[in-house]
């Protein structure tokens, strides 16, 4: 009954089945990429806000942002449709896309962020293909390295604001140890120093909470998240790419289950509500009530919620938006590739 609410337990068991389905079909996944807004750092998103609302140079972007919630979810979808349309699909920047599956996520009740899974054609695999050829394909597409400040000044500025992690209550585990317990980021930062790319078991790094491999990184970098220069600079703003594709499956199906998680509920006390009732419809009203009831939706969910319900609006001014700035898009692309390029010869 509740497998078309998006959130309801009901409704994300359907996706975890149509995920598995892919997975049967096509192999583990290559990357899981996160991409994040930053809707308060977003000078074009700050920009376009006091324009369609006339707003004095005084407000800030969090007064903006928080008085024109539908304006902002409307941008930061755009951007991500055209962003992942080009960059991601036509352009290929991380290999030849086969098939992809993307979950847009709402978290602490902010601005949207995206987990996706990404099947890259002709993709080596963890325990099939030689170690060897597995380091290249992860070299050629993801880093941690902090940029020298004077060759990449912009990259580098990215890199520190937005890619070093800092622990708090969100990440911290006790993991017990022996006989006493021990406070661990579950993340797995500190992250450990490396002179090459290391490749690890699967199956003991999960159970020991490790990555199944680490980068080559030095002391300065033990914090910094996994990157891609070309999309970090597209994005400007914190992501997380990593390579996933092993052939235990037993990664996959731990990333499967997280990128499909419920949402959180209260739906604790649903017998009491519902056993005063006299008949079986009644139950079943109550029933929904209380799980929409115990659904958290933040702003910018509402809003999205809310245009996506009304109809193919949104659908039709994505298309027209793409139209209207794939050109401007293509070109900025171009010149970053091409400075990258500069960079690194």
């Amino acid at each position: 009954m509740l497998a078309p609410i998006r959130g309801t337990n009901q409704y994300w068991f359907r996706v975890k089945g149509e995920v598995k389905a892919m997975i049967a079909e096509y192999g583990s996944p290559t990357l899981f990429l996160t991409l994040t807004c930053a809707e308060y750092n977003s000078a074009d998103i700050a920009q376009y806000l006091r324009k369609v609302n006339n707003a004095p140079p005084s407000y800030s972007i969090s007064r903006l942002c928080t008085e024109d919630p539908v304006s902002v979810s409307r941008q930061f979808s755009y951007k991500f449709k055209d962003f992942f349309n080009i960059v991601i699909l036509q352009r290929g920047v991380l290999g030849k896309v086969e098939q992809y599956y993307v979950k847009k996520e709402y978290q602490m009740h902010g601005a949207p962020h995206y987990h996706i899974l990404i099947w890259i054609e002709n993709a080596p695999v963890v325990g099939i293909d030689c170690p060897e050829e597995v380091c290249s394909f992860m070299k050629d597409r993801i880093t941690c390295h902090i940029p020298d400040s004077n060759t990449s000044p912009d990259l580098n500025l990215l890199v520190t604001k937005y890619q070093m992690h800092k622990c708090s209550n969100y990440c911290k585990r006790n993991i017990k140890v022996g006989k006493t317990y021990v406070s661990r980021c579950r993340f797995d930062f500190p992250r450990p120093v490396r002179d090459s790319i290391c490749i690890n078991d699967a199956k003991n790094s999960l159970k020991s909470c490790n990555k199944i491999y680490y980068l080559k990184r030095n002391e300065k970098e033990v914090q910094v998240n996994d990157y891609n220069p070309l999309l970090l600079k597209l994005r400007l703003a914190n992501m997380d790419l990593q390579y996933i594709a092993e052939k235990s499956l037993s990664l996959t199906e731990y990333v499967t289950g997280y990128v499909t998680k419920a949402e959180k509920s209260h739906a604790r006390d649903l017998w009491d509500e519902v056993s005063s009732c006299d008949n079986i419809y009644s139950r079943l009203w109550k029933i929904g009530q209380k799980l929409l009831r115990a659904k958290d939706v933040g702003l910018y969910e509402a809003n999205e919620s809310t245009l996506v319900m009304k109809g193919e609006t949104m659908e039709v001014a994505f298309r027209r938006h793409s139209e209207a700035s794939i050109h401007g898009i293509e070109n900025h692309f171009n010149k970053l590739q091409k400075l990258l390029e500069a960079e690194r010869n």
